[in-house]
């Protein structure tokens, strides 16, 4: 029992997909990243071939270099997994070469501000890692700039000067990349997350309708102050009644019946009988507990012990009694059914490890048992202490004193309809 109400309570807890979204966002964070490197490669080779071709070899060999470091450090990746790794080679990368660049190629005007391409270091740690690792890396960033503020034309050697047309060209392309590409992989960072949040909204969706099918299941076994304190966590379920009305009702001859008709007819014709109890059950507010066989068991006052309740349980009674002909097990006779009620101190919980059930027991259950076993077809045989709460509103007949196995002589009366009450004009 223990196991099957944690297996539910597992199922109402899991709502909040937090495990699924935190890999969904670190799957994201790792794809467009590999987006974004083979891009800045690209661009590294053709700023290589851009300054080897005006003569900058120096400067030629930076961004190159960098191309052929980053599809190899692609393909490392591949072999190894290790994103962790691989984001930090290229972040430094990003951040360091671009500062570089600029020192072998003069000053931020001769270089066409080609340090904006470390913004994407920073940035790309704000993107990729998290906030408080994006932050070092922009006072990485500052603290570059301000470095090469005062190495410049001091750790290079004059190289030469690039025609200023080119310099021009590459001041619109620096800024222009730089704006692609941090749109380009933020769009694809935002594509990725929308898509995912969609993803988790319909098995969120999926879920919701899964709890509501669980729940609806667990109330079509327990009654609702039980499951509801299943569903909070209590492993002991058991309550003391000091007054509870127990109804048994049972088919009369249903094991000659059932011998001579097909399983399957007998199964879908009592299950007829036995839905429309259900049915009854529920429109007199009272509670269904099991059946057994052909025997229905139901109870008043479970939940509270009241006399409406106890006139519920004798109104059910006349209605099972009433409706019981127009049902019939072997498509020939009509049922007949036998009805046993009384009242008394009962204990209610659950029980089982498997396929668990709300039961109740006690002195009560075994007299209603045997109101019902010792009565009459077609009748509904009631104790005296039953009869004492409902013989100002119901009619019934004295049957007389009738020795009951387990219990002695008793007094016992038949319940035969509701009273009529006199109309005044």
């Amino acid at each position: 029992m223990l196991g099957s109400r944690k297996k539910y309570q597992g199922i109402c807890r899991s709502f909040i997909f937090m495990d699924s979204s935190v890999d969904q966002d670190k799957l994201i964070r790792e794809k467009s990243f590999l987006k974004l490197v083979p891009l800045v490669a690209s661009a590294g080779l053709l700023w290589g071939l851009l300054y080897y071709f005006y003569g900058a070899k120096t400067s030629a060999f930076i961004p190159g270099g960098y191309g052929i470091i980053s599809f190899a450090s692609l393909l490392f990746y591949r072999l190894h997994k290790n994103f962790d790794l691989f984001r930090t080679i290229q972040l430094v990368l990003i951040l360091l070469l671009p500062c570089l660049l600029h020192l072998s190629l003069g000053d931020f005007i001769s270089s066409s501000a080609v340090v904006i391409w470390s913004t994407l270091s920073p940035m790309g740690a704000l993107a990729f890692q998290n906030s408080k690792a994006a932050t070092y890396w922009f006072l990485l960033f500052l603290a570059a700039v301000v470095a090469i503020f005062f190495l410049e034309n001091k750790l290079f050697p004059p190289e030469i000067k690039l025609p200023d047309n080119l310099v021009s060209v590459l001041f619109v392309l620096n800024i222009a990349a730089v704006t692609f590409l941090t749109f380009y992989v933020l769009r694809y960072f935002v594509n990725q997350n929308e898509h995912v949040k969609e993803k988790l909204k319909h098995e969120q969706e999926m879920l919701a309708a899964e709890r509501e099918k669980s729940e609806a299941l667990l109330l079509n076994i327990l009654p609702p102050s039980i499951a509801k304190r299943l569903k909070e966590g209590e492993t002991i379920i058991a309550n003391e009644h000091n007054q509870a009305a127990v109804l048994f009702a049972d088919i009369v001859g249903f094991t000659g019946i059932s011998q001579g008709i097909t399983p399957a007819m007998l199964v879908e014709n009592l299950n007829k009988v036995f839905t429309h109890f259900d049915k009854l059950v529920e429109d007199f507010g009272l509670e269904k507990i099991k059946t057994i066989g052909d025997s229905y068991m139901a109870a008043a006052g479970l939940t509270e012990f009241k006399n409406d309740s106890i006139g519920n349980m004798a109104g059910l009674a006349l209605a099972m009694a009433a409706d019981i002909p127009r049902f019939s097990l072997d498509g020939r006779a009509n049922c007949n059914i036998r009805i046993g009620i009384h009242i008394g101190p009962v204990i209610a919980g659950v029980i089982g490890s498997k396929k668990f059930s709300y039961d109740i027991w006690g002195d009560a259950v075994n007299t209603a048992s045997r109101m019902e076993s010792s009565g009459e077809a077609g009748k509904i045989q009631v104790s005296e202490k039953f009869y004492e709460y409902i013989k100002d509103d119901y009619e019934c007949q004295y049957r007389g004193q009738t020795e009951i196995k387990g219990k002695g002589t008793m007094k016992l009366y038949f319940l035969t309809g509701k009273k009529q009450r006199p109309s005044y004009q």
